[in-house]
């Protein structure tokens, strides 16, 4: 029952139609509104309403007439404010609207639509749009189905549900359409060629979303189902940063509501009738104006003359407000301008150079083939300068719109005479031209033969001719092209499948293989298939085979051809390809990019194959670096890649290739790309001038080449530099420096002829001056994405960006004495240089982004505008004294208010009409009255009282003013507050501030995202500020001073407060002490006399120059008992628990704290005694600093007095056991490290410890100042007096025991007099040492930055600078002060190396130095058992603003170091203090602690990127100048670590890659081992066994001039030069280059850094030879080629690998004739005895590789068994097996065997012919 009533229910619902004798009206409303889809912000829409009739003209044609048309802008707050009504558009859009249609209709669906002829393109689309409403489709059979319907935003995905209304006789229909999932989208985007869609899950990854639903009401007529009602609703909604509910919205809405139906027949129009095609949607073929403005595009001709006046007239000096949308303006009207109207233009503007630079920008950017049309005809015309063709052509390829009618015009200029003649124009010409043809050929499935000709014809002449640029320039072109029809053309460079390019060079190769990658897009079956038969063949250069993979991985393979790069990798033989392969498949394996997703996990799976040593390999082998990172909750990612390739040539990458990607929405793009490749570069630099050809061993050494079967010269390298630039996968350009332009650039810098060359130019220039302005526009490009909505208005989503650069230059100077005509660079070292200069450049970028409505006749959009100004102006005027080495650069101050970076941002709903041009509504979409947070809203209590209190801190919440009066608000804001942030650095001795201001009010409050902050108004400035000074300043001065001279530039010396902590302290105490005791104050007077010969003002910071012990900020005189008090208080502090929480650790805990320990208990235990109280006060004065720098330093001495007394007994005691054997390693420590520098906290305890604390004491005592406190000036006699101190110091060392036990027994003349001499010279050894470098060195810099009025400096800033890096522990001190009279603040920085294996900085600044501070150490150690290293950090105190910084770079440290494989554990460290512990485990792996305060980091073996030499560490003793330490020692031992070092002892050899074996050489044979193999021949050592029987060997070296021999006589090394015997030490010069040969040990030693021997040395059984890093890859013999290749190092003369090491060696054997040598070995093809069976087949064979077999005549006494590879041929075979007529290199390897080869001979016939 149920099944018959739905049949007659769905039998009721008929097919939509009308009748043809009827006229149905309909009142029609439909409106688009833009903006954020929260209410009470800002949006902007427009909304017609009209009448319609549409009457029957046949079955299927009907008429339709729009009546009253009205239409409405809205441009307000959404919804409180109405629409309003628009005359003028309503006016224009009328007068179209209003004329009769045509259109079919059957069953629901909508035909061809027809029109009055020339009916604008918009007016037809609002009648697609009314007409789209009632497109429907009805099924009787389904009341819910699916399927792809045609409508106005193309063929769609639609879904249908109908619903029955019985008792109405009515039916409802629901449609909802996904515009997402479309067959046919119509769309429409520019801009967007270079961004990739992903094969990933699209609708999930889309920013921009949309759907419609329409909703039907249906009543059954006689002509069937009649739509009494229709209403649609359409949400577009873009998302820019993917976040859920950040989105801009687009809402589109049409209701239809049927009025009334009339009888009447509707009569054809009488004008007639054009088709306008389907329902779908028809773009215009001129897209409308750019979204940003309106304009008026008639007369274009004066309208751009006008702009061009107004932009030249008003830019003279600096960017006019309006600039950016002038030149956007001129753009658009150069875009609407035929060619014969720019040529009219040009010829009005053609003797204006600043109105034709602004044309061609504005021309080029068009994009239009009217633009390149009038291009191509300025360039045959010969019209434009080199400079303009340069930046016109290739940008206006560039920007040009691929079509059928830009693609020929392009191709004749490019193939234009003018531009061939011109290398680089044609590069850019050509480069641009190709991805014209990439952008036109990928609209299409195949691309035109037309279109790619010219870059084929270019190939092909390059390839005929042998032209190496041009074939780079076609291959490069055919990349940008990426069309598989060049393939052919690209194997044609490749030798794999051309015979003919074997001899192309390697650099062109690669960028054949670089011309795939694009194709790859196309067809990446085809191109996968070659580049994997590249990358297997190992003929090739290993730099191609790396290539190729890098190309393939670009494809993104599948798992099967993954495994088989793998499977390839597994059984290479070059380590250079194997550790690229290995390295791109591990970097890939972690990318975690969608696009990524499928070839990560097949590098996954494929890694598993490969032998995890290739993860071991260090710096030498090339490798792929991949970063990169993907946010899910934003769908954006990025990713950055680097390849490097090494070659075997070079220690260092011959090629380094950068790539950043994007990912965004499902869209990747390659953003930019560069590449850099060297060849042949060592050769150029190490060139020397040095004629090796001429040497007479040169011959020599070539013969013996000869005489080795297959041995070939290296091939010369042609020197060359390639570097390549790309956007968008787009090369834009590239360079070349070949071998001419290298050695001119070497020859430049390196011979003095050419450099004084240059240098005299350039000061000929410098004397006439300079002068230019240059202001240059930049288009920077348009994204548009047009999308058509419901109603037929277009919605555009688009962003435009401008630029805008100008510079004005003004330089000047003066050479005095001047230049002489005999011009030498030695003239200028005694000259002094004036520069005036004056230079203006700035820069100001626009960007728009807009989205809304976009027609002919109005916009209504949401629009947010960015700018960014620039300016920095520099006007200074210099001189440069090169004699005195001052530097003085003066300038102006700030008079007046100078905006350096100005950046605003705005976002607004604005509205534009062609009837009201320059009448532009805009609302900001955030208004100044929208509700603030309601975390902010305050409670307002109902009673008086309580609102009164409330305004308190209603006024406290205020928006803080700005610094200075000129920065303006954002606007009133009443319910949001604006977010402000100022701060300025005053320099008020200079007369200006620098301030930074910020002001923001966004939308963010409604909701936490990107793009609601991105919504209001933002602005932020860097402003200089002029300051009200009591003068005005007339010049800024910065004064640089090196030299000696810069002690006497010194204005403000350092004071006692800023020296290291506790330093005055200490030496207040013990002064103190020593006064109470022996009343020898002159003493003190005299030793600061001698300190400061010259007394200086008196001045508040150097009041400490009268009495060292003083405080200037002490406001009350100590007594000796307070003195007394205080220092034993602060004994009893330094120990504090809260002391140590303060992160003030010595460097050695555990010692210091034994040390804090003794002091405290011995005073804890100990009873007051007026004898031992000096002692007391001593052995606590070194901690008494602590309370110094303590505001509460009173109050802890008061509390602690009464816990701590003077002394004990016991340490009385203690301290005469322990006297004599610690006082002289405490003064002769104390003399010595006078300039070493420690952040020990309480060190010096007490006289009474032990030998070694008390030498440590001493040390530390010597080393805790940061500056000295008395002058500058005065460093000669502190230099005398530190002399002396050594002196007095031994005086002391023989009475201090004598001293101690005088003072604790009896009181005699005799031991006070020692006593007193004693105390004297302890008092002086402690005022004189050199805790601060001024002491005992002059300044080494001294920089000043002063206010000058009247000739007179006042106020700035100080810095200065001491070195004493000559020392065995050198040290840095730098002091900066502010030179104001009232201030002290100061800044102090020192790094010193303390010992052998430890160096110290610090850092403190503040008032005097004192207020903050951090420090840092450096100790080398063990860890582990492993030498380790540890750098420790601690921040006793910083400010609060470093300490924000800190903890938010704090919080990434777990998240980086678990993306960098370490392990995390929670532990309690030090609060402020951080460690570093790197422990090297082995020369290439190292274990790493980190220690912060809440958690430790850690990792085992990470793997170091080259070798780093492990060795046992020099004791202190050793350690010399200048080879001070092990800092200094580290880079030198690491670079030799770096060099190659062959040896062979014994039977052992190793060579230069470290590959070691066994060899037995045989007897009185010649080994080559090793040689220089480039085409110098610069060199060749050969060895031979002398006496066997002891392993016994000599050694023939040729070289230069010179042969030497070095062979065991008399049980010592014989040296012969020439053949004659020669002294042990020697030097021997040949032209240009020199050698020196000395004894060493029990051997003799060669240097030849010339000829690329750092050293050898041979002692007669031990062999070691050190060469050059230059001659990596040039060297062969049995040391091998230093080329890193390993598993190849067995490599014979004729290139081939032998099986083992014992062919190896014989292959170098130098074969002598017969009778004649003493070698009786020769080499010799062998036949295989035994009968062979191939393939079933008896063969003969004969071995591909020589054996050693003895001369003729001669019988062997000795074999040995060799494995060698054979040939063989059929037994009855014809061909002759003859010894050495078989070439080896042609033949194939059938099998392998052992055969015996010879290698001891006893000869009695020998054979001498």
């Amino acid at each position: 029952m149920r099944g018959i009533i739905l049949a007659l229910a769905l039998t009721l619902v008929g097919k939509p139609g009308f009748s043809s004798k009827k006229t149905y009206v309909y009142s029609y409303e439909g409106w688009v509104l833009n903006g954020l889809q929260e209410k009470n912000l800002a949006k902007a829409g427009v909304r017609l309403s009209c009448k319609l009739e549409i009457s029957g003209l046949s079955e299927n044609n009907y008429l339709l007439k729009i009546r009253s048309p009205q239409l409405e802008e809205y441009n307000g707050i959404w919804p409180r404010d109405p629409f309003t009504r628009s005359s003028k558009i309503t006016q224009m859009v009328s007068s179209c609207l209003t004329r009769p249609f045509k259109f079919e209709y059957s069953s629901g669906r909508v035909g061809n639509i027809y029109g009055p002829e020339n009916c604008p393109d918009t007016c037809i689309n609002i009648v697609r749009g009314i007409l789209n409403v009632i497109q429907i489709t009805i099924k009787k059979s389904q009341n819910v189905y699916e399927l792809q319907e045609a409508g106005i935003g193309g063929v769609c995905h639609t879904r249908y549900v109908i619903q029955e209304d019985k008792k109405n006789n009515r039916v409802s229909v629901t449609k909802t359409v996904d515009q997402n999932n479309c067959q046919e989208k119509v769309v429409k985007s520019l801009g967007m060629a270079y961004i990739y869609p992903c094969p990933v899950d699209m609708m999930k990854e889309r920013i921009i979303k949309g759907t419609a639903a329409f909703s039907y009401k249906l009543k059954q007529s006689d002509s069937g189902a009649l739509i009494t009602e229709a209403v649609s609703q359409q949400v577009y909604q873009i998302s820019p940063f993917s976040e859920p509910t950040g989105v801009a919205v687009t809402e589109a809405k049409q209701q239809l509501t049927l009025l009334e139906v009339k009888s009447e027949w509707g009569s054809s129009p009488e004008i007639s009738m054009q088709s306008y095609g389907s329902l779908q949607y028809q773009f215009p073929a001129v897209l409308p104006q750019m979204s940003v403005q309106l304009i008026k595009t008639k007369n274009p001709e004066q309208r751009i003359i006008e702009i061009l006046q107004h932009i030249v007239l008003n830019n003279q000096q600096d960017f006019h407000d309006d600039l950016p949308y002038r030149f956007l303006e001129l753009v658009q009207l150069c875009k609407l301008t035929s060619a014969d109207t720019l040529e009219s233009i040009w010829r009005q503007c053609s003797d204006k150079p600043r109105y034709r630079r602004w044309l061609l920008s504005a021309v080029s950017a068009t994009g239009t083939p009217e633009a390149l049309k009038f291009i191509k005809s300025r360039i045959r015309s010969d019209d434009l300068s080199y400079l303009q063709a340069l930046l016109s052509v290739p940008f206006a390829l560039h920007f040009t719109k691929a079509d059928e009618h830009t693609v020929p015009i392009a191709a004749d200029l490019v193939t234009s005479s003018r531009v061939q003649k011109n290398s680089l124009l044609q590069q850019l010409a050509s480069l641009g031209y190709s991805s014209v043809v990439n952008r036109y050929c990928s609209q299409s499935s195949a691309c035109p033969k037309e279109a790619l000709q010219p870059i084929h014809d270019l190939a092909d002449e390059a390839l005929s001719r042998g032209r190496e640029d041009k074939m780079k320039l076609a291959l490069k072109c055919i990349g940008n092209m990426g069309e598989p029809a060049s393939i052919k053309r690209i194997l044609k460079f490749l030798p794999i499948f051309s015979s003919s390019a074997s001899d192309i060079p390697i650099h062109i190769q690669i960028d054949a293989i670089m011309a795939l990658r694009k194709i790859a897009w196309k067809d990446c079956k085809t191109v996968q298939g070659y580049l994997i038969q590249i990358l297997a063949d190992e003929s090739l250069s290993p730099e191609v085979r790396m290539m190729a993979c890098a190309v393939i991985f670009e494809t993104r393979p599948a798992l099967p051809l993954i495994t088989t790069i793998a499977n390839v990798a597994m059984k290479e033989s070059n380590l250079q390809v194997a550790s690229f392969v290995y390295s791109h498949m591990k970097a890939l394996s972690k990318s975690r990019l969608p696009y990524t997703y499928n070839i990560s996990s097949a590098c996954n799976i494929a890694l598993k194959l490969l032998a995890p040593k290739l993860d071991r390999l260090s710096y030498r082998y090339s490798k792929v670096i991949r970063v990169g990172g993907y946010f899910d909750n934003y769908k954006v990612g990025a990713a950055g890649e680097v390849l490097v390739m090494n070659s075997p040539g070079t220690m260092f990458p011959s090629a380094i290739i950068s790539k950043l990607m994007a990912y965004s929405a499902g869209s990747v793009a390659d953003l930019v790309e560069a590449g850099v490749r060297v060849e042949g570069l060592t050769d150029v630099i190490m060139k020397r001038n040095i004629p090796f050809a001429e040497y007479s061993t040169y011959k020599k050494i070539k013969e013996i080449g000869k005489a080795l079967l297959g041995w070939k010269e290296l091939p010369t390298e042609t020197p060359l530099i390639s570097a390549y630039f790309k956007v968008f996968g787009q090369e834009l350009a590239y360079i070349n420096i070949n071998k001419e332009a290298l050695q001119q650039a070497v020859k430049a810098v390196l011979e003095p002829a050419a450099r004084s060359t240059l240098l005299r130019k350039a000061a000929a220039q410098l004397r006439a001056g300079t002068a230019a302005q240059w202001t240059q526009p930049l288009w920077l490009g348009e994204l548009r994405y047009i999308v058509p909505t419901a109603p037929g208005l277009p919605l555009e989503y688009s962003s435009y960006s401008t630029g805008l650069a100008r510079a004005a230059a003004s330089v000047d100077g003066k050479i005095s004495p001047p230049l002489t005509g005999d011009f030498r660079p030695s003239q200028l070292l005694e000259s002094t240089v004036q520069i005036r200069s004056d230079i203006n450049p700035s820069l100001y970028i626009q960007k728009f982004a807009t989205m809304g409505v976009n027609t002919e006749y109005f916009q209504q959009a949401v629009e947010i505008q960015g700018k960014v100004l620039t300016r920095v102006p520099i006007k200074f005027d210099a001189k440069i004294d090169m004699k005195l080495k001052n530097i003085k650069i003066e300038t102006n101050p700030c008079h007046e208010e100078t905006e350096l970076v100005v950046g605003r941002h705005k976002a607004f709903a604005v509205s534009r009409n062609l009837g009201e041009l320059g009448v532009e509504k805009r609302t900001a979409i955030l208004p100044a009255d929208a509700s603030s947070n309601i975390v902010e809203e305050p409670f307002k209590p109902s009673d008086k009282a309580s609102s009164e209190d409330f305004t308190k801190p209603a006024a406290d919440s205020a928006p803080r003013k700005s610094a200075h009066g000129s920065q303006e608000d954002l606007g009133p804001v009443t319910g949001r507050k604006a977010h402000k942030r100022d701060f300025c650095v005053k320099l008020q001795h200079l007369g200006c501030q620098l301030c930074f201001a910020s002001r923001s009010r966004d939308a963010s409050f409604l909701k936490n995202t990107y793009l609601h902050r991105l919504i209001g108004e933002h602005e932020a400035k860097i402003v200089l500020i002029p300051v009200e000074t009591d003068a005005d300043i007339d010049k800024i001065q910065l004064e640089i001073q090196a030299g000696s001279r810069a002690a006497s530039k010194i204005v403000n010396e350092v004071n006692a407060e800023s020296e290291e902590e506790g330093e005055s302290s200490l030496y207040g105490d013990i002064q103190a002490k020593l006064k109470k005791i022996l009343g020898i104050d002159n003493v003190f007077k005299i030793a600061n006399k001698t300190r400061h010969p010259k007394k200086q003002p008196a001045k508040k910071e150097n009041t400490v120059l009268t009495e060292l012990g003083a405080d200037p900020d002490t406001k009350h005189p100590s007594s000796s008992s307070s003195a007394s008090s205080a220092a034993s208080s602060s004994s009893s502090s330094a120990v504090s628990p809260r002391r140590k929480e303060a992160g003030d650790v010595d460097e050695n805990n555990q010692e210091e704290q034994a040390k804090n320990k003794d002091s405290s208990s011995s005073g804890k235990s100990s009873k007051s005694s007026s004898s031992s109280s000096d002692r007391s006060s001593k052995s606590s004065s070194s901690s008494s600093r602590s309370s110094k720098s303590s505001s509460s330093s009173s109050s802890s001495s008061s509390k602690s007095s009464s816990k701590s007394s003077s002394s004990s007994s016991s340490s009385d005691r203690s301290s005469r056991s322990s006297s004599s054997k610690s006082s002289s390693s405490s003064s002769s420590s104390s003399s010595k490290s006078s300039s070493s520098s420690s952040s020990s906290r309480s060190s010096s305890s007490s006289s009474s410890s032990s030998s070694k604390s008390s030498s440590s004491s001493s040390r530390s005592s010597s080393s805790r100042k940061s500056s000295s406190h008395h002058s500058h000036g005065h460093h000669s006699r502190h230099v005398n007096g530190s002399s002396s101190s050594e002196s007095l110091s031994h005086h002391s060392h023989e009475h201090h025991s004598g001293h101690l036990e005088g003072g604790s027994s009896s009181s005699s003349s005799a031991y006070s007099k020692i006593w007193v001499i004693l105390s004297v010279n302890l008092v002086l050894l402690i005022t004189l040492l050199p805790k601060f470098l001024g002491d005992v060195k002059a300044p080494v810099l001294a920089v000043f930055l002063h206010g000058i009025r009247d000739e007179k400096k006042i106020g700035g800033l100080q810095l200065v600078v001491y070195a004493d890096i000559d020392s065995i522990k050198p040290r840095m001190q730098v002091f900066v002060s502010n030179l104001t009279d009232s201030s002290k603040w100061k800044l102090c920085a020192d790094a010193s190396v303390h010992n052998a294996h430890k160096a110290k900085a610090y850092l403190k600044w503040g008032r005097n130095c004192q207020d903050y501070k951090v420090s840092s150490e450096l100790v080398t150690g063990q860890f582990a058992a492993h030498p380790a290293v540890q750098v420790k950090l601690e921040w006793p105190k910083v400010p609060s603003s470093v300490r924000s910084v800190a903890e938010w770079f704090y919080k990434l440290v777990p998240g980086a170091a678990f993306m960098l494989g370490f392990s995390e554990k929670e532990d309690k460290n030090p609060s402020r203090q951080a460690k570093l512990i790197v422990a090297l485990t082995s020369p290439r792996t190292c274990d790493v602690v980190i220690k912060l305060p809440d958690i430790t980091l850690y990792e085992k073996a990470m793997r170091l990127p080259l070798s780093l030499p492990v060795g046992p560490r020099a004791s202190t003793s050793e350690l010399q100048p200048p080879s001070w330490n092990v800092f200094a020692k580290a880079p030198s031992a690491v670079l030799e670590n770096l060099k190659a070092q062959c040896s062979v002892s014994y039977n052992k050899v190793s060579t230069f890659n470290e590959v070691r074996f066994n060899y037995t050489m045989p007897a009185d044979c010649y080994h080559i081992l090793a040689q220089d193999c480039s085409s110098d021949l610069k060199f060749l050592v050969m060895m031979r066994n002398e006496d066997e029987s002891v392993n016994l060997k000599g050694i023939n070296i040729k070289i230069g001039n010179h042969e030497v021999d070095m062979r065991p006589a008399d049980g010592r090394v014989q040296l012969l030069v020439d053949g004659a015997e020669s002294p042990a030490n020697v030097s021997l010069t040949s032209a240009g280059a020199s050698l020196w040969i000395h004894s060493e040990n029990q051997g003799l030693a060669l240097l030849a850094p010339a000829y690329g021997i750092d050293k050898l040395y041979f002692d007669g059984y031990t062999f070691r030879i050190q060469v050059a890093l230059w001659m990596a890859g040039k060297m062969c013999g049995l040391c091998g080629k230093y080329d890193a290749e390993c598993e190849q190092e067995f490599r014979m003369p004729n290139g081939y690998i032998a099986k083992d090491a014992v062919s190896f060696g014989h292959s170098w054997i130098l074969e002598e004739r017969p009778c004649r040598g003493a070698c009786k070995l020769r080499h010799a093809f062998v036949k295989l005895e035994r009968a062979v069976q191939l393939a079933g087949v008896e063969s003969r064979c004969l071995s591909t590789e020589p054996v050693l077999r003895c001369n003729k005549g001669c019988a062997p006494t000795r074999t040995t068994p060799v494995t060698v590879g054979f040939h063989c041929v059929p037994a009855d075979s014809a061909t002759s097996l003859t010894d050495k007529q078989i070439k080896f290199d042609q033949k194939s390897e059938d099998m392998k065997d052992t055969v015996d080869a010879h290698i001891a001979c006893t000869c009695e016939n020998e054979n001498c012919i």
